[in-house]
């Protein structure tokens, strides 16, 4: 009798736990994220500069599934010698959250992390702090 009320009470208590956990369900921030600042700086943004080669960040936009996957796309300026040309570069990968937590899996620039908070999504990349809203 005793050992039936030790585990009734410890199932409670696990699923009292699991209710007032923060979700980590992808469905929760499935959606596109738009780019509106790097390092608190609005767009376009001017990125460290190489040289004679001037790059600045356009826009990007963050699509996240609710099957754990994104897709990235956005647009940069590349300046070479005066010659400009604007690129749209792609990304794609997986994503893992907990909590406010997210973690993004890339194939091209690797792991990134950040964090979740209503319609707000921050990541940092490279010593980039990157923020974007749904």
């Amino acid at each position: 009798m005793r050992r039936t009320i030790t585990r009734g009470a410890a199932l409670a208590a696990a699923v009292f736990t699991l209710a007032c956990a923060e979700p980590t369900s992808p469905l929760d921030v499935v959606g596109t994220y738009a780019l509106q600042s790097v390092n608190a700086s609005p767009l376009p943004f001017a990125l460290a500069p190489g040289g004679a080669t001037k790059v600045e960040v356009l826009d990007d936009a963050l699509f996240l599934a609710s099957t754990s996957n994104y897709s990235e796309v956005g647009h940069k300026r590349y300046t070479v010698n005066g010659v400009v040309t604007v690129v749209a570069p792609v990304d794609a990968g997986t994503f893992s959250r907990r909590g406010k937590s997210i973690a993004l899996e890339s194939l091209l620039i690797g792991h990134w992390e950040g964090t979740i908070s209503g319609n707000t999504l921050t990541l940092v990349q490279a010593g980039y702090t990157l923020v974007y809203t749904r």
